[in-house]
């Protein structure tokens, strides 16, 4: 919801307009406060126009009466500037938008629009053709980097939107880079097999060393060992120079598809070539030593110390404790975890979540505190991410009460609830048998402002089921299905099948049917669910009751006891 609000400025032979774009607070809009009183702008707001000279002499003291503002900001509503924008009038008698927009000077930028979308059926193409329309140029190097935000974002759909926009300019000279990235965008949005596609329909001299090994990593991410491998001997046999990273992708795919002999090797080549090995490569021989020889892991370790390429830093040491650990050697993770204190720096703040977690796993609750207790003195106010990996590590050590601490803290301090943290306490309570205090929490969770997800509603769910109160779990589980409908959630079949064994024990085939509606309608229908059914049936003395036709449209096999149970039924 927004308000437009104008000011006309003269600033020598130029009329301008100054326009305020309001909105409420939660739409979204990053704002700065509008003092109700005056309001002053100068050049400095807008240094990137000060080769305009016209605009160099603006400069504004206005004193803006409260009068002035629209009706609703003088309710004392809170509203905020969340844009301000200068346009050129097409007359002296301007009077309003009617312009040519030349700038704004808050809180707008091509990047912050496309960020905007946050929907990623929106299109970017969209936003982009608004911006060329207002007279706003985009330069090549703007739109690579908008590309490289979205991509650490993980906003793939749109990154390969402004990708496709910047191969349609005609004025952009593509470069390698672009190929690959796009490749690599294609692959997560559209699938491996049109990122095939897309590398086939290349001019012969785009397929090089770069959309190779976009390819390369496609098929690594899909677990395609031959395709990655076809793709690798194409690299060797084009004579192109194989990089450590490439290295690196093939390891880890074949610790993904549990090929592990085959690690050892690529290391030995990659020693035979010269390539050399980062800290990387290391972490996966050592992950890949420790399948079958933990002993052996030292042997590795030492070899990293005497690789004058490696920085034997934090991250090896945290790859080593956490073999170990898995291993079950606490006391040589202990000797490890130490080494990572020593050697980690004191402003990485995954060091000490690294840390937190890995403490938590060999059972040192102590050492848990006093590495939170550092990164409190190096970061005062902790990300929720921060939280998150404590809270986590306190449950998982069965300090519940520690955690409750910690949440309360956190709920203190934060500044938009974050409905993870309230799902872990949650599930401590539900593991814990403590319904009342999982009750409570998320009563507290809704007065604060928050808001339960489907994973919310689930966890409430099981321990609605653990403490016998099935109409409160089918009540929850149709939230989660409410509020997970975008996302396509579906319940566990654990707990599914424990609330129709519920009402299959108690004869309650109107309850039974209910929740078969919620199933059908999630695409959620397995054959142990419909066998629940259909005993439901015969014990409440009905007839057929149609399941047959169900599991049909659902595809679900029959098996021994549905034969056997719909005959039951069918007899008269």
């Amino acid at each position: 919801m927004r308000s437009i609000f104008f000011f006309p400025i003269s600033t020598r032979a130029k009329i301008l307009t100054l326009v305020y774009v309001f909105c409420r607070p939660n739409h979204f809009c990053s704002s700065t406060m509008l003092d109700k009183n005056s309001c002053s702008f100068t050049r400095q707001l807008f240094p990137e126009y000060q080769r305009d000279a016209g605009l160099c002499e603006l400069h504004l003291q206005r004193t803006c009466s409260y009068k002035e503002f629209p009706s609703r900001i003088r309710k004392g509503e809170d509203w905020k500037v969340c844009r301000i924008a200068v346009f050129r009038a097409d007359s002296s008698e301007s009077s309003g938008h009617s312009g040519v927009p030349m700038f704004s000077l808050v809180g707008d930028s091509l990047y912050k629009r496309i960020s905007e979308l946050g929907d990623p059926n929106l299109s970017v193409f969209t936003v982009l053709q608004q911006w060329v329309n207002e007279g706003r140029g985009a330069k090549k190097s703007e739109l690579q980097r908008i590309v490289k935000e979205l991509r650490k974002y993980r906003r793939y759909k749109h990154a390969l939107e402004v990708s496709e926009w910047i191969a349609s300019r005609r004025n952009y000279q593509l470069a390698p880079s672009d190929c690959a990235i796009r490749l690599d965008l294609i692959a997560k949005v559209h699938g491996i097999v049109s990122a095939g596609k897309f590398f086939e329909r290349l001019p012969d001299e785009a397929k090089n060393k770069l959309t190779l090994g976009a390819l390369l990593n496609a098929y690594v991410n899909e677990n395609m060992t031959a395709k990655a491998e076809a793709i690798m001997e194409k690299l060797k046999e084009s004579g192109y120079a194989i990089d450590t990273i490439t290295y690196n992708s093939m390891m880890k795919l074949y610790m993904s598809t549990h090929r592990f002999e085959k690690v050892p090797l690529m290391i030995q080549e990659m020693k035979k070539n010269d390539i050399p090995l980062d800290k990387f490569s290391y972490s996966i021989w050592l992950n890949c030593v420790a399948m079958s020889d933990v002993n052996k892991m030292e042997e590795v370790i030492d070899e990293v110390k005497h690789d004058n390429n490696v920085n034997t830093d934090w991250t090896i040491y945290s790859t080593l404790a956490a073999a170990y650990v898995k291993a079950g050697i606490l006391d040589k993770a202990e000797s490890a975890l130490e080494k990572v204190k020593n050697k980690m720096p004191q402003s990485d703040r995954s060091a000490y979540e690294y840390l937190i977690t890995l403490y938590a796993s060999v059972g040192k609750r102590d050492e848990v505190y006093k590495v939170w207790h550092s990164l409190k003195l190096i970061f005062p106010k902790p990300k929720n991410r921060s939280y998150i990996c404590l809270l986590s590590s306190l449950v998982k050590m069965g300090d519940v009460e520690g955690a409750e601490q910690i949440f309360k803290e956190w709920e203190s301090v934060c500044v938009r609830y974050d409905i993870r943290m309230a799902n872990i306490c949650l599930k401590a309570y539900v593991k814990k048998g403590l319904l009342e205090k999982a009750e409570s929490l998320l009563g507290n969770i809704i007065q604060k402002g928050g808001e339960p997800n489907f994973n919310t509603w689930e966890i409430f769910a099981e321990g609605c089921i653990q403490n016998g109160k099935f109409e409160q779990a089918v009540a929850a589980l149709k939230k989660s299905a409410s509020v997970g409908k975008f996302v396509k959630w579906q319940p566990k079949p654990v707990n599914v099948l424990a609330i129709l064994k519920h009402f299959e024990t108690h004869c309650d085939l109107e309850s039974a049917e209910d929740l078969l509606k919620l199933l059908r309608d999630l695409n959620c229908v397995d054959i142990e669910m419909c066998n629940s059914l259909i005993r439901t049936y015969a014990k409440s003395g009905k007839a057929d009751p149609g399941i047959f036709e169900l599991m049909e449209r659902y595809k679900v096999n029959c098996n021994e006891e549905t034969d056997m149970l719909l005959k039951q039924t069918r007899q008269p």
